[in-house]
């Protein structure tokens, strides 16, 4: 039963290879598969977006060593642990930083508004997704899009409170 020749709906042919006209790459609905990125490039494109949102938060609100100390070890344990509740930690110690620091509204806000969002969704992929496997590009393109949706409503509602607020 091993030779195709004798599985239904096969003509005993070897399947087309990438390098031949008509091969799997060519072959829309085939079941093959796009580029893929490694899992661990979402690790550190995560690590990137706790960077980015603890560089924001010093520049803007000026938190004291505590802070950063809590900032830092709760982005560490996001980028190993995404799937645990460190994000919502991490997340949680920058809000914390703005309440206390009181900063009040300036740029920074829309540079706070858009790291911390995405390290809220890159921590959501991270977390379903091994260390060890590759995710193909077109999958992350719907959460690219509901990004970019979300950040232009909220860097609209930023901007419109700069505007507004003296």
């Amino acid at each position: 039963m091993n030779d195709p020749a004798a599985l239904p709906g096969t003509t005993g042919s070897p399947p087309a290879t990438e390098s031949e006209p008509g091969g799997p790459s060519r072959l829309p609905g085939s079941g093959t598969v796009g580029t893929t990125i490694p899992a661990w490039s979402l690790r550190m494109l995560l690590g990137l977006t706790c960077a980015a949102t603890i560089a924001i938060m010093t520049l803007w609100a000026d938190p004291n060593a505590a802070m950063l100390v809590m900032l830092a070890l709760s982005a560490a344990a996001t980028v190993v642990r995404p799937a645990s509740h460190s994000a919502t930690v991490f997340l949680g110690f920058a809000a914390f930083t703005v309440l206390v620091t009181d900063p009040g509204l300036s740029v920074w806000t829309a540079g706070a508004v858009l790291s911390v969002h995405a390290t809220h969704s890159t921590a959501a992929l991270a977390a379903v997704l091994p260390w060890d496997t590759d995710v193909e590009a077109a999958a992350l393109v719907p959460s690219l899009r509901r990004f970019a949706v979300v950040q232009a409503a909220s860097q609209s509602l930023v901007a419109l409170a700069l505007l507004i607020v003296p």
